[in-house]
């Protein structure tokens, strides 16, 4: 569908809220954590790097400024724009594009690829996540590492809460109140697919507005995740950490929050 002016304003309004809600992440420590990464499995920190579902291009943006070869690319053409303007206000050279994760095609490939915040649940079926684990391997040099966070198994359990679904941040005279998944609306135990409520409420200008979407993901589990990544034959899993920090394992610790796979290319 076409976006009419004042539509396409809005939803470029969104893409600032959404980057204010989670601008919380130390970037300079985490990419020091993933050239980190690198070097412990394919012996060199990256020369060139890909953020895949980039949003408003946190990472690809800092490794830019750190004068690494980058990309991004994310669905979302309004998110994309935001995030293009973002990289040239910062003075960082980043190749964007609008690309399916599932399905895209980088000019080179790259040394190191990594996925943020979730959004690996956006995979809604076995064959989504399979494809995706064989379109980055596609853009990844040889020995090329892999990095995604997924949500903690406790979560997906319901044994314990390791993220906040509620939380504000502020920049300027913006004030962004977060509600994710607050209402359950719904959870289909065959396909682990839920579908729940976000709500974005932003105080700006003396005014308050608020916008509502439905959000739906999947849920995946630890051995589900192994096999699919061994199902896709392109990756070996190299370890697996509780945070992005190569210090952090995989257990149910407290500092252990997130499900963060590291692979390398096969």
């Amino acid at each position: 569908m076409a976006l009419r002016p004042r539509d396409q304003q809005d939803l470029y309004a969104l893409a600032e809220y959404y980057d204010i809600a989670f601008d919380f992440r130390d970037l300079d420590k985490e990419c020091d954590a993933l050239d980190a990464l690198s070097v412990r499995h394919r012996g060199a920190k990256p020369a060139s790097f890909v953020d895949i579902a980039c949003g408003p291009g946190y990472h690809c943006i800092q490794y830019a400024l750190r004068g690494r070869v980058c990309h991004a690319l994310d669905l979302n053409p309004v998110m994309i724009e935001y995030a293009k303007r973002k990289a040239d206000r910062a003075g960082a050279e980043v190749q964007f594009q609008v690309a399916d994760m599932r399905d895209f095609l980088l000019p080179k490939p790259v040394d190191l690829a990594f996925c943020g915040i979730s959004t690996i649940h956006y995979m809604l079926t076995d064959d989504d996540l399979v494809k995706h684990l064989r379109a980055v391997a596609r853009n990844l040099t040889p020995g090329g590492i892999y990095v995604f966070e997924a949500n903690h198994p406790r979560d997906q359990f319901g044994v314990g809460s390791s993220t906040k679904n509620e939380w504000e941040s502020k920049r300027g005279d913006i004030t962004v109140r977060m509600s994710w998944g607050l209402d359950d609306l719904n959870f289909d135990p065959i396909t682990q697919i839920s579908e729940s409520t976000v709500r974005i409420a932003v105080d700006r200008d003396g005014r308050t507005e608020t916008h509502q979407f439905t959000n739906v993901d999947r849920t995946y589990t630890y051995h589900e995740f192994v096999l699919l990544i061994e199902k896709s034959g392109v990756f070996e899993i190299c370890e697996w950490l509780g945070a992005l920090d190569p210090n952090v394992a995989l257990d149910n610790s407290k500092a252990s929050w997130r499900m963060i796979p590291v692979l390398r290319k096969r």
